[in-house]
């Protein structure tokens, strides 16, 4: 019979001494992302299941309601269609009332002067911001030019101060009985139009 020999002892080690495997460093916060990971999706799924049974409540509510304006006399219905109706005019009158095309907060009168017969345009800035480059422009022909008008400041012309130009820079005042029909005012960033009233 032959006889195995393993293989030849190396020399230097001693037969006895189990073979050591190299020690695995840890790193720092290795498998938080794993961690964080699934306690969102822990948190999203306990949130998706919270708003599916609620807005399921919701659409389960509506519907009852409905059912049940559906269910009720002709006469009731037209009822809350009429309230309903109503309340819709009063918010839109609402909206009308408290729109304005005014961006000036401008304040514009017509003042006629007895002695001397004339006619005076009075404009005051409501506003709480200056007017840069100011332009007031009567009848849409003749116009007075202003560099500044401060908050709570006015401007008060006669209608013969309102010039138009020619291109050599001579003014054409306005005459004296013009009838003001609508001014205008320009600034650096705003146009404002407004037909005038005695």
């Amino acid at each position: 019979m032959s006889e195995v020999t393993g293989p030849p002892a190396r020399t230097g080690a001693s037969a006895s001494s189990p073979a050591v495997a190299p020690v695995a460093r840890r790193r720092p916060l290795q498998g938080l992302g794993n961690a964080i990971g699934g306690a969102l999706a822990a948190v999203t799924s306990l949130l998706v299941g919270l708003t599916g049974k609620l807005f399921g409540e919701v659409r389960e509510r509506g519907g009852t309601a409905l059912a049940d304006f559906r269910a009720r006399p002709e006469h009731s219905r037209w009822r809350a269609y009429a309230l309903g109706s109503y309340g819709v005019i009063v918010a839109g009158t609402l909206v009308a009332q408290l729109y304005t095309k005014n961006s000036l907060d401008a304040y514009v009168r017509v003042q006629p002067v007895e002695l001397p017969a004339l006619t005076q345009i009075f404009v005051r800035n409501d506003s709480n911001k200056p007017w840069k480059s100011v332009k007031v422009t009567l009848n849409g022909i003749y116009a007075y030019e202003q560099a500044e008008l401060l908050p709570g400041l006015f401007i008060l012309l006669p209608v013969n101060r309102f010039a138009v130009y020619d291109q050599l820079g001579k003014p054409t005042f306005a005459p004296k009985n013009i009838v003001p029909k609508t001014l205008s005012i320009d600034t650096v960033d705003t146009h404002f139009e407004t037909e005038l009233r005695e």
